[in-house]
């Protein structure tokens, strides 16, 4: 007697699971797009020729913050004893529409109980702060570091910013601090 109305309830049973399928289905495509839209987004590409040196910096630079810094005569010696940014240097933008910045340096720490980021910055039109960083943490001894950065000019404004960024308390020491620069490797799309 009430067959039709089984078959319409099946029916409608039947239209919110495939819906609801098709729902969880849209929403997982579109995150995994998103994920590697974020990947591309942050993702360095390749040089298109190896990186030149723009500038290096000597002990007879002198860092943009002083009150953490000892000139040791062979390094930067930079002490912490609290979570905080060191502003090193700053440089302006490369005259050129896009390209690789990379940050090289000799670094060791000590006594780092919280991580310290030799970091590359930027600041984007709208105001946000943007950057690439190198992480070392507890005692070590000297090792080569390098930072890549992808520059694009209608991204940025302002000078790039080469600093040091303690998580908490330590002893970070830096030298044969150089910015190099090269050529972005065109993808074909």
């Amino acid at each position: 007697m009430f067959n039709w109305f089984d078959e319409l309830k099946a029916s409608i049973e039947s239209g919110i699971k495939s819906g609801i399928e098709a729902g969880f289905v849209s929403m997982i495509e579109a995150v995994t797009t998103g994920v590697k839209q974020l990947d591309q987004f942050w993702q360095v590409p390749e040089p298109a020729a190896p990186y030149q040196q723009i500038r290096a910096f000597t002990l007879n630079d002198r860092p943009i913050t002083q009150d953490c810094i000892v000139d040791t005569g062979e390094s930067w010696r930079i002490e912490s004893y609290r979570e905080r940014t060191v502003l090193l240097f700053e440089v302006a933008p490369p005259d050129v529409e896009e390209c690789l910045l990379s940050c090289r340096a000799q670094m060791r720490s000590a006594n780092l109980h919280k991580p310290a980021k030799l970091q590359l910055k930027g600041q984007n039109v709208a105001g946000w702060t943007f950057s690439r960083h190198i992480a070392i943490g507890g005692t070590t001894g000297w090792y080569s570091c390098e930072v890549p950065f992808h520059f694009k000019k209608e991204q940025s404004t302002g000078n790039i910013q080469i600093a040091v960024e303690f998580e908490g308390g330590g002893v970070v020491w830096i030298k044969d601090l150089e910015l190099l620069q090269a050529p972005v490797k065109k993808t074909v799309e």
